[in-house]
């Protein structure tokens, strides 16, 4: 793990020389210790958006004191459906271009991961008021896009072409033109002042390396 490049700023030159492929396999490490959010935003201004289809269907069973109770399903109408989720972050992160060869100023977010976004509900009703009984189960699902839908094409940050900001409560974001979508935003919770300076430095470092003007000195 290449981190002690990272310790601090003032101590960076004592540890050894930096160079943008140190800083890419720092980022890329920490992102499997710290949290991190992902935000891919679309043209319509819309976040980790995916869409998906409902469907579901009611089952009912009719019986009473005499006879064979009769059941019947009946499918729900199926409808269009969409959201935007919330929770989105890198897993696994690599440094090359979207051609997918090595560049110490491309990151490519490989790999995403999220909590289940799909939805499940199931009810059951139980009609007793009379001699006879219904009972009435209903089952409803809520299924959308897998995450590979952010993947393809591959999503890389421009390290060139990036914008780098700290929020007063110590998360560090980049924000970055990607692929598909008009802006993507990947940023670092570290919940350490220390650590987020260290992610901060890396991050800023990187863009001065791949700076087109930076070999003029200024």
């Amino acid at each position: 793990m290449a981190v002690s490049a990272f310790v601090s700023v003032p101590a960076a030159a004592a540890q050894g020389q930096q160079t943008a492929e140190g800083a890419q396999q720092f980022l890329a490490t920490l992102a499997k210790k710290v949290v991190t959010q992902v935000h891919f935003v679309d043209a319509a201004g819309r976040t980790n958006y995916v869409t998906g289809k409902y469907t579901g269907e009611v089952k009912t069973i009719k019986g009473g004191a005499f006879g064979k109770p009769k059941e019947s399903t009946q499918a729900l109408p199926e409808r269009f459906i969409d959201k935007q989720v919330a929770d989105v972050r890198a897993a696994t992160l690599d440094a090359v271009d979207a051609e997918g060869h090595p560049n110490a100023c491309a990151t490519r977010i490989t790999q995403v991961v999220a909590p289940n976004y799909n939805d499940y509900k199931s009810d059951a009703g139980n009609d007793t008021r009379t001699i006879s009984f219904t009972l009435t189960y209903t089952d409803e699902k809520w299924t959308y896009e897998p995450l590979t839908k952010f993947m393809s094409p591959a999503q890389v940050i421009d390290w060139s072409d990036a914008n780098i900001n700290r929020s007063a409560e110590g998360s560090i974001t980049v924000m970055s033109k990607g692929q598909a979508f008009p802006k993507i935003y990947l940023t670092y919770v570290p919940g350490d002042p220390d650590l987020a300076d260290r992610i901060e430095y890396a991050m800023k470092f990187l863009k001065m390396s791949c700076d087109d003007s930076a070999n003029t000195g200024f």
